[in-house]
């Protein structure tokens, strides 16, 4: 009478479709967990950028011009709030005494990925 049994050759089959298996698995997880951390810092910098906007809002025209008004508050906010993040504010002129006022927001997502930026334009 012949008893079956797995052969070594069928079990290591099945040992190595398994370690694929895991190593696809973790994978899938590596990327769910950064992309995650990614939308997260996105939606941080889009809040921070919604204040921006509130605060500009407020703000005198001539000192935005100027640059005449206080960046620290949003400067201490990025920086606490997103990896290795970096606000930055400009002023051009353009035409006809038209003023371009640009805010950039930068950050480190933790990812392999370069760095993403964020601008926001208002002409005054």
């Amino acid at each position: 009478m012949k008893k079956s049994a797995f052969t070594l050759i069928e079990v290591s089959a099945a040992v190595v479709l398994l370690a694929v298996c895991a190593v696809c698995f973790a994978q899938l997880v590596a990327l769910a967990t950064s992309e995650r951390t990614s939308e997260r810092s996105q939606r941080t910098v889009a809040d921070q950028l919604q204040n921006v906007l509130e605060h500009l809002a407020e703000t005198e025209t001539e000192k935005l011009i100027t640059g005449d008004f206080s960046k620290t508050p949003f400067e201490s906010l990025i920086e606490r709030s997103l990896p290795d993040g970096r606000i930055i504010f400009e002023t051009k002129t353009i035409e006809n005494e038209t003023v371009l006022w640009t805010v950039t927001v930068s950050w480190d997502d933790g990812t392999r990925r370069p760095r993403k930026k964020v601008a926001m334009f208002r002409l005054l």
